[in-house]
């Protein structure tokens, strides 16, 4: 399965490599000509693009559901879940990540799965969560939902 969150800012680096070693995860670190890829041993691979193109080029802006106007964003970061057997800390590790991202760098950021099915959008310290998606976090990782400010999308 795999997820991807873009933010229209640029997360570095060493910041996602310091996010994880904090959270006690063993991780390795791949550089590529395209992007980087950190493997954590639970089975959860994080890949980190840059978007090369000028903010006023049709292919740095992403149709999202939460907003009228087309999202223009910097970076993707995509997690893709290699071990179904941790499924579970792959999932929560995901969305931890994805919060303290937004969080530290304060940008806007849309985070959705490859299929299209978009899961939250933030925006100005604010996440809106797809319904079915909330509720899922509610049950699974309620703990996770305490410490952020939220609402429901409504159309």
């Amino acid at each position: 399965m795999e997820y991807s969150l873009k933010i229209n800012g640029r997360q570095d680096v060493l910041g996602i490599r310091s996010l994880l070693l904090s959270n006690n995860f063993k991780v390795s670190h791949t550089k590529n000509k395209n992007n980087d890829e950190f493997e954590l041993e639970n089975g959860l691979k994080i890949s980190i693009y840059n978007n090369h193109f000028p903010p006023n080029h049709p292919a740095a802006s992403y149709e999202t559901m939460f907003q009228e106007e087309d999202f223009i964003y910097e970076q993707t970061i995509s997690y893709e879940l290699k071990n179904n057997q941790n499924y579970e800390l792959c999932y929560k590790t995901m969305y931890e990540i994805s919060f303290a991202i937004l969080k530290s760098l304060k940008v806007n950021g849309v985070f959705y799965h490859t299929s299209g099915e978009e899961i939250f959008f933030y925006k100005d310290g604010k996440y809106t969560f797809n319904r079915t998606y909330l509720e899922l976090l509610q049950k699974s990782y309620g703990e996770l939902l305490k410490h952020i400010e939220y609402e429901v999308f409504m159309k």
